[in-house]
Order: structure tokens, then C-alpha cells, then sequence
């Protein structure tokens, strides 16, 4: 029973304040979107973080199969650097030797190794012992040559001489004379096509990069390869890469205008950089695809709730205000339109209780038309219909304030309650009304008879009288004396 009383007030409170009730539906809808949002905008990060994460492992392992083949290179430079400054190596046959040293690579993209003196001829290499080559114009060569230090170093692209123009680097060292001068060097040559290949089996989506670049924006391979040679040294995101170590970016290619999320690596002991980029949208595809289908979802469901709650918000405040009206109705005398015997019981009962709680007063008047039944008589009933009205019109005039209460309490009688109004007050108001009743109507018909009326008064307070039903014999007691004493009076009780 009382969870039913419960949401009978909710219900009614919520016809009372629907444009509350609306705005609430709309904002739960609205925050409900927002969460949706919320969780997108996370599973779009965490996309992202794993892209991250996935390209710095394939980063790693480029990075590692580089270093590892460059390792390697060194290794066998080393090697080589030490047996060619044998004697016993140097005074062998030129054939012999050459077939012991450069006959064959150890990879297949280790090619072009050799040796040359200080002019830069070359001694003797993987082509041939009887070519006449001179690389004294070559980096690899040239910086040997001014810098005994320079240990290994690692050439820029160039188109080999000796392999009919085949794109490689240069791995080098210095090789000394017995007195420490410059003796010549030693190089490797890597095939440009050996990195190129390590791009081709990275997959970085059909929109990514893979790339390994020099320090000075040489782009040494990219895959998908570019048409023509550039540099990226010009790009305001290439001096992350040359400053740091390692590092994660998003940035807009300045090549094809595509946003990716590029992770790098540099090469230990090398100035190359190895870079891993695939594109946005390619991560994204899958999020984007879900963000459609919930936004779209959660949009519709939003749109309909918001409907849903409006017109339930609506049809509440239409419904009470039928229920108000039927209230109304119910608590309404038809004939003079004030409040009938029902709503006066009730408002009687509501201040009294009122009146026990507090210090003030309360005052009830019985009004009744004198000699009404005659009146009926000689006038008909249309005519005392009319005179009905015209006494609760009277009433209400003088009993007007917010609190006060007019009610017909049957036939010809009239109760008035006035809260908050002593004797003084109560007898004030009654000799009004029976004082212009007395007088006759104003602005109705002429032909509408005069009649009197007598008013019984009576007042109660917290501590006296005792019950509501005390108050009210009171005043009904008084109206029974202004009867017996002649009519057309006000006596208090």
C-alpha cells in the first residue's frame, strides 16, 4: 500500500514539474552518450598504446637483424685488417689470395669487399684482383684518410663502380702502415636491396612505413619504396629522430600528406635510424568502425528516450491537471462555485490541526438566509438560485484572502473559515457581509428581491475549545441565537 501512495505522489509531482521530469530525461540520456563517448575515446587510446607497443617490438627486431649483419661485417673487417698485415699474406700469390679472401660473401647481400692502398687503387676485392678501381673519392675513403680514429664507419648511399651501379654502403676501416701512417682501408659493401628486403617482411598496415634513414635525412630504404631519392631533413618531426635515441610521434608525412604514428630507433654505433610508421587510420579502421555502430546506437536510443520521456512528461501533466480539475470539480458546489461540504470538512480538519501547533486563532462564521424557504416560495426557484449566488458572490468579497475558505454547507447555509483572525476580526467580516446583503445586489437585475441574513461567529485557539467539533457547535449555536433574536444579525458564540 504504501510503496503505491508513494509512486501515486511521484507521479503526481511529476506532472506538476514536467519540464524538470524532460530536462532530467534529456540529461540522463545525455550522460549516457557521454559515457559511450568516454569508452570510445578509451578503446581508440588503447588502440593507439598497442600500436605503439607493437611497432617499438618490430622496431626492436629491425633494429636487432641490422646491428647483428653490421656486427658481423665488422667482425670480418677486423679479420681481414689483421691477416692482410701478415707478411706471409702479403707475399702469397696474388690468386691464392684472392681466392682465399674474396672468392666468396658471406651473405648474399655482402658484397664488394676489398682493400685499397693510400691512393685508394684498389689492391684487390670481391670483382676481381686485376680491376684498376680508385676510390680515393669516396667517403669511406676519405675519412680514413684524415682521421686515424675514425674507427668504423658507415658510408653514404652510393652506386658501386665495380657492380654496374648497384645501390649500397660502405662499411669501412683504416688499415696503418708498420709506422702507423695511412695505409689504405678495408671495406664491405651492403646492398641498399638487403634493407629494402627487411622492410618488405615488416607488416605495418596498407597505409603504413617502414623506413631506415641516415642522421643527415638520407632516406637510405622505405617501404613502399618512393619513386625518386628525397630527404627528410627538412621535416620538423627529423630532429626528434636525430636527437634522441628512441622515441613514439604522431605526425602528418610531408611525402603524402598521411598521418601516422612513427616509433624510432637508432642503430647502435651507426647514423642510421630505423623508423616504424604505420598510418592512423589503418589502427583506427576497427575503432572507427565501432564508434559508428555504438554512436549511431546510442544516438537512436538517446533520441527515443528523450522522446519517450517528454511525452510521458506531458501525458503526466495532462493527467493532473484532469486530476485537479476533477479535484475541483469534486469539492465544488455547481450552483455558486465555491467549495461544497467535502472540501470543508477537510480544510476545517487541516487547520485545526494547524491551529493546535501554533499560537493563533481561528474563526468560523454559519451564514444563513433568513426565511429562504418562504423566499423560495414567493419567488421561485430560479429567483432564489440567483439569490444563492448572489450571497456566496457577497461572501467571497469580504472572506478573500489567500487562506480563507467559503463553502456552501447546504441549502441556503454558508460556513466561513478564517484562519488567523480573532473575534474582533470575525465579527468585522461578518457584519460586512450581512450588511451588504442587507443593502442588496449592486450589479444585478433589479427584480431580484432583497433578503437577510444571520450570521453565528465563533473563534478557537490552541488551548480552547478542546475539538473542532466544539468550535463549530459554537458558531452554529450563535447563528441559532441571531434566529431567535429577531434575524438578520451577527452574534458571536
Amino acid at each position: 500500500m504504501s510503496v503505491s501512495i508513494s509512486n501515486g505522489k511521484l507521479a503526481v509531482w511529476a506532472g506538476r514539474h514536467s519540464l524538470i521530469v524532460g530536462v532530467l530525461g534529456t540529461l540522463m540520456a545525455l550522460a549516457v552518450t557521454a559515457i559511450s563517448l568516454a569508452t570510445l575515446q578509451a578503446a581508440r587510446n588503447q588502440a593507439l598504446d598497442h600500436a605503439h607497443d607493437t611497432s617499438g617490438n618490430v622496431t626492436s627486431v629491425l633494429v636487432s637483424n641490422i646491428e647483428r649483419t653490421f656486427e658481423t661485417s665488422d667482425n670480418a673487417l677486423l679479420t681481414l685488417i689483421a691477416a692482410w698485415q701478415n707478411p706471409a699474406v702479403q707475399s702469397m700469390d696474388s690468386a691464392d689470395r684472392h681466392k682465399i679472401f674474396f672468392s666468396s660473401t658471406s651473405a648474399r647481400y655482402l658484397t664488394g669487399a676489398g682493400v685499397t692502398d693510400s691512393s685508394g687503387s684498389l689492391i684487390d676485392g670481391c670483382c676481381a684482383n686485376s680491376h684498376h678501381w680508385n676510390f680515393s673519392d669516396r667517403d669511406y675513403f676519405v675519412v680514413h684518410r684524415e682521421s686515424p680514429n675514425a674507427g668504423l664507419y658507415l658510408s653514404s648511399p652510393y652506386r658501386a663502380r665495380s657492380r654496374s651501379g648497384v645501390e649500397a654502403i660502405a662499411l669501412s676501416r683504416r688499415v696503418n702502415q708498420p709506422d702507423g701512417s695511412f695505409g689504405g682501408v678495408v671495406m664491405v659493401a651492403i646492398d641498399l636491396a638487403y634493407f629494402r628486403q627487411l622492410l618488405s617482411k615488416l607488416d605495418v598496415g596498407p597505409h603504413g612505413v617502414s623506413a631506415i634513414v641516415r642522421t643527415d635525412g638520407t632516406v637510405i630504404a622505405r617501404n613502399p619504396p618512393l619513386s625518386t631519392a628525397q630527404t627528410i631533413k627538412s621535416a620538423t618531426f627529423f630532429s626528434r629522430m636525430v636527437n634522441h635515441d628512441s622515441g613514439f610521434y604522431a605526425a602528418r608525412s610531408s611525402i603524402d600528406g598521411t598521418v601516422r604514428l612513427y616509433t624510432f630507433q637508432r642503430i647502435p654505433g651507426t647514423p642510421l635510424i630505423a623508423v616504424v610508421a604505420p598510418a592512423e587510420t589503418d589502427i583506427l579502421a576497427g575503432s572507427r568502425r565501432m564508434a559508428w555502430m555504438v554512436g549511431v546506437s546510442t544516438a537512436t536510443i538517446g533520441i527515443a528516450f528523450c522522446v519517450v520521456v517528454w511525452l510521458l512528461a506531458f501525458a503526466l501533466r495532462e493527467h493532473v491537471k484532469t486530476q485537479v480539475l476533477l479535484t475541483e470539480l469534486t469539492q465544488t458546489d455547481p450552483l455558486t462555485g465555491v467549495r461544497n461540504r467535502r472540501a470543508l470538512d477537510e480544510f476545517l480538519e487541516n487547520e485545526w490541526e494547524r491551529l493546535r501547533r501554533n499560537e493563533s486563532c481561528l474563526s468560523v462564521l454559519f451564514i444563513d438566509a433568513d426565511h429562504f424557504k418562504q423566499y423560495n416560495d414567493s419567488y421561485g426557484h430560479a429567483q432564489g438560485d440567483l439569490a444563492l449566488k448572489h450571497l456566496a458572490a457577497c461572501i467571497r468579497r469580504h472572506a478573500c484572502r489567500r487562506g480563507d475558505l467559503t463553502a456552501r454547507y447546504g441549502g441556503e447555509e454558508f460556513v466561513v473559515v478564517l484562519p488567523d483572525t480573532d473575534e474582533t476580526g470575525a465579527m468585522q467580516v461578518a457584519e460586512a457581509i450581512r450588511h451588504e446583503v442587507e443593502s442588496g445586489p449592486i450589479h444585478l437585475s433589479e427584480s431580484l428581491a432583497r433578503f437577510t441574513v444571520s450570521i453565528g461567529c465563533a473563534t478557537g485557539r490552541r488551548a480552547y475549545p478542546r475539538s473542532l467539533a466544539e468550535l463549530t457547535n459554537k458558531a452554529d449555536s450563535a447563528l441559532y441565537a441571531a434566529k431567535r433574536g429577531g434575524r438578520n444579525a451577527v452574534v458571536p458564540g
